[in-house]
């Protein structure tokens, strides 16, 4: 659990990182933004990129939270299940599109560090999948349980499709993209 201080450090982060990037984000642009010190912050992270590190796990744990508040019944439909998770993963995106853009182009620029960040994120969405998958299961017999690679093809694709939109400023929760996730992820989890 981060403290009150370091929660506004990383939405400050997240603020200078959609204003102009992490490579022009400093820790006094952080500090001046949260309202606080630079001593602040070096008593919370010990770099910039260790607080990007933690706002992109945040983030990423907010996503799981959002999507695990709209799809709670295993015995539900599985469209059902499976639009709802759509729409709760893309909307919670669409509520800020340039975090979501800073975020899948900023953890690239880390280096190794920012792609092994990445694919522990991406391995943590996959397992979610999957265990969703697992659950539904017992109740809709006729899907079939996700291999981790294709757990993984599944949450890549949602994250490229969300990607293309944030760069083409399109609204990331609109019903083709809706449409699209949803179209996919049921091919995937009902063909044998």
């Amino acid at each position: 659990m981060t403290s009150p201080a370091a929660n506004r450090l990383l939405d400050a982060l997240g603020e200078a990182l959609v204003d102009q990037g992490l490579a022009r984000t400093t820790v006094a642009d952080i500090a001046r933004i949260a309202g606080t010190s630079k001593r602040t912050f070096y008593e919370h992270f010990a770099t910039k990129d260790e607080a990007f590190l933690a706002l992109y796990a945040g983030r990423a744990a907010e996503l799981i939270a959002a999507i695990s508040a709209v799809v709670t019944d295993p015995s539900a439909p599985i469209a059902d299940q499976i639009r709802g998770g759509v729409q709760a993963y893309l909307g919670h995106l669409a509520a800020n599109p340039a975090l979501a853009r800073a975020h899948m182009l900023e953890s690239h620029s880390l280096g190794r560090t920012g792609l092994e960040a990445r694919r522990t994120l991406i391995d943590s969405h996959a397992a979610y999948v999957r265990d969703l998958v697992d659950r539904a299961r017992a109740h809709h017999p006729d899907l079939r349980a996700l291999s981790e690679a294709e757990s993984v093809a599944v949450v890549a694709g949602l994250t490229e499709l969300t990607l293309r939109a944030a760069l083409d400023d399109e609204r990331l929760d609109r019903p083709a993209h809706v449409d699209a996730a949803v179209d996919f992820i049921t091919a995937v989890v009902t063909t044998p």
